[in-house]
C-alpha cells in the first residue's frame, strides 16, 4: 500500500496474485471483476493495436513527425503507450472482425459507433492515441489527439462501466512505477503535459481527464501522497480551474496533508515551459508555489477589497463559511486567525462565536455578531444532486406534480434539469452542466450546492434526493394553504378546497 500507492484491497489482490491465490468474493462481485477483467483485456489488446499502427502503419509518418517535433523520445513514447489510429473508417473494427465477443466489448466501450443504417464505425481516425490505465496498468480507455487542425482537438473515450472520467487520471500508472523518485504529486491539464514532464525526470505528473477535478481525484490523488501541487495557466481559466479545485480540497484538509499552486506564465503550459526553460527552472516553481492559505485570502480580497467595516463584513462573512469546510484541527484554527487578522477583528468574531448587546423595544438582547451559513434550497440540492446522479430523476416523476408549480428558489432550474434528462435518458452530468452555461443567475447557487454535496457517498444519493424532494412538498402543500387562507378571507372556500384545507393544515402541523 505504501510502497505503490495501492488501496488496501488491491495490495491485497496483487499480494495473492503472486502466490496463485485468489481473494473470496460474493457471486455478485465475482460476476462484475469478471466483466472488467474481459473488457480491459480486450482494452489492453486494442492498445496493442494502436501501437504496431504508429511503428509500421504507412499513413502513420505525420504521427511520428508530430512527435518528434514536440521533442518526444522514442522511450517515453513507448513507456507511455502511444499508438496511432490510421485514416478510415474500420481499421480497428477489420483488425477484430472475426471475433464477436471483441467486438461486442469495442461497441460497448464505444470504440467502434454503430451507425443509423446499421453498420459500424472506427470512433478514432488520423488521431495519436494515449491509452488510459488505472493504477494497476490495465487499459480503461484511450484519448486521442488530431495531427493537423481539426476539431475537436483531444476525443476521450465515452463513459462506460470501467472508466468514468471523474475518477481516472491521466499517467497514474507510469507514475506508480517511478515511485521513490517523487513525493508531491503534480496536477497538470494534458496528455502532453504529464509525458513532457516525464522524459525530464520529473515525475508524479497527473491529469484529469478534460474534465474539472472531483473530489474522487482529490481522493486518489491523498492516498499517494499528502502534498498536492496544482500546476494552470495564468489566465483566466486556469485561474476558475484553480479556485474550484481550493474548494473541492476544503473538506479533505487533514494533517498532514497540504495543497499549494503554481501559475505558469500566460501561453504557456508545463510542456512548453519544461521544453524552453528546463527541468531546473519548472522545479523553481513548483518549490516556490503559492501555499493555499495564501492564494484562498488573496482571490477573497482581490473580490472584496477591506477598505471598509462594509467590506471587511462582507469579506469574514465569504471567507468564514469556505473555512468552516476543513476539517477540525491546527490548519483550520490558523486559518481562522490570519482572516481575523486581515478583518481587523478578532478570532472569536469570523468565527461568529462571540456575542454582542443591542437594544431593541424589549430592551437589550444578544445576538451573533456572523449569522451561521443559510440551509440549502432543495430545489438547488435537489438539482446538484441530479448533476452527479442523473439517473436520480426517476425518482422525481411520481411526486412533480406536488412541486413543479410552486415558487421556491431554484425550482425553475430543477425542472428544466429534469426536462432535459426525460428528454435524453442517457444523458450526463457532464453534459448537463455544459446545457447550464445559460442559466448565470442561479449557477452560484448551484454550485454551493455542489461543494456542499461533493462528500456523499454514492449510497446515501438516493436518501438525499428523496429528502430534498419531501422539503419540495412540504413548500408546496404551505404555498397551497397560505393561498386557500388568503381565498378563505374573501369568498367561502368549496367543499373541496375546505377538505384539501384540513389535510394541508393537519400535514403543516404534524411536521
Amino acid at each position: 500500500m505504501e510502497y505503490e500507492g495501492l488501496p488496501f484491497i488491491d495490495a491485497l489482490e496483487k499480494l495473492a496474485s503472486r502466490l496463485g491465490l485468489t481473494i473470496p468474493k460474493d457471486a455478485q462481485e465475482s460476476a462484475k471483476a469478471q466483466v472488467k477483467l474481459s473488457t480491459t483485456a480486450v482494452l489492453n489488446r486494442v492498445a496493442e493495436f494502436y501501437s504496431a499502427q504508429l511503428k509500421h502503419h504507412p499513413g502513420a509518418s505525420h504521427a511520428v513527425h508530430y512527435l518528434k517535433a514536440r521533442g518526444l523520445t522514442g522511450t517515453v513514447a513507448k513507456a507511455f503507450g502511444l499508438g496511432f489510429a490510421p485514416a478510415g473508417w474500420d481499421n480497428l473494427l477489420s483488425h477484430f472482425q472475426n471475433d464477436s465477443e471483441v467486438l461486442q466489448v469495442l461497441e460497448q466501450t464505444g470504440l467502434i459507433i454503430k451507425h443509423e443504417q446499421g453498420r459500424f464505425y472506427d470512433r478514432f481516425r488520423q488521431r495519436i492515441m494515449f491509452p488510459i490505465r488505472n493504477r494497476k496498468g490495465e487499459v480503461l480507455g484511450f484519448g486521442g489527439r488530431v495531427i493537423d487542425d481539426s476539431q475537436p482537438k483531444y476525443l476521450n473515450s465515452p463513459e462506460s462501466p470501467i472508466f468514468q472520467k471523474g475518477y481516472c487520471l491521466y499517467g497514474i500508472y507510469e507514475a506508480l512505477k517511478s515511485r521513490q523518485k517523487w513525493k508531491s504529486a503534480l496536477v497538470v491539464e494534458g496528455y502532453l503535459d504529464v509525458i513532457a514532464l516525464a522524459q525530464f525526470g520529473i515525475m508524479g505528473a497527473l491529469a484529469t481527464l478534460g474534465t474539472a477535478m472531483t473530489v474522487h481525484h482529490l481522493t486518489s490523488l491523498f492516498q499517494l501522497v499528502d502534498d498536492v501541487v496544482f500546476c494552470f495557466d495564468g489566465d483566466k481559466a486556469g485561474q476558475a480551474a484553480a479556485w474550484k479545485a481550493l474548494q473541492l480540497v476544503l473538506p479533505l484538509l487533514v494533517q498532514p496533508r497540504q495543497v499549494r499552486f503554481v501559475f505558469l506564465p500566460q501561453g504557456t503550459d508545463p510542456d512548453t515551459y519544461v521544453r524552453q526553460q528546463g527541468a531546473a527552472a519548472f522545479l523553481a516553481l513548483t518549490e516556490n508555489s503559492t501555499p493555499l492559505s495564501e492564494y484562498f485570502f488573496s482571490i477573497l480580497s482581490q473580490q472584496t477589497p477591506l477598505d471598509s467595516v462594509d467590506n471587511r463584513a462582507r469579506f469574514a462573512n465569504t471567507a468564514r463559511t469556505f473555512i468552516a469546510q476543513i476539517p477540525d484541527g491546527i490548519f483550520k484554527e490558523m486559518m481562522f486567525e490570519q482572516l481575523a487578522q486581515l478583518a481587523a477583528s478578532s478570532v472569536e468574531v469570523v468565527r461568529g462565536e462571540k456575542s454582542f448587546r443591542s437594544f431593541s423595544s424589549r430592551g437589550w438582547k444578544k445576538n451573533k455578531v456572523l449569522p451561521p451559513p443559510q440551509p440549502l434550497a432543495p430545489a438547488f440540492l435537489a438539482s446538484a444532486l441530479l448533476l452527479r446522479a442523473p439517473h436520480l430523476h426517476a425518482l422525481a416523476s411520481a411526486k412533480r406534480p406536488l412541486w413543479q408549480e410552486i415558487t421556491a428558489p431554484g425550482i425553475v432550474l430543477l425542472n428544466k434539469i429534469v426536462d432535459w434528462i426525460n428528454e435524453q435518458p442517457s444523458i450526463t452530468g457532464e453534459a448537463l452542466h455544459q446545457q447550464l452555461q445559460g442559466q448565470n443567475a442561479e449557477l452560484k447557487h448551484l454550485a454551493d450546492c455542489e461543494n456542499r454535496i461533493m462528500l456523499l457517498s454514492d449510497e446515501g444519493l438516493e436518501a438525499e434526493f428523496l429528502g430534498a424532494l419531501d422539503r419540495l412538498i412540504v413548500i408546496g402543500r404551505k404555498e397551497v394553504t397560505e393561498k386557500l387562507l388568503q381565498k378563505s378571507k374573501t369568498r367561502e372556500l368549496t367543499p373541496e378546497e375546505k377538505q384539501q384545507l384540513k389535510e394541508f393544515l393537519q400535514y403543516v402541523e404534524s411536521i
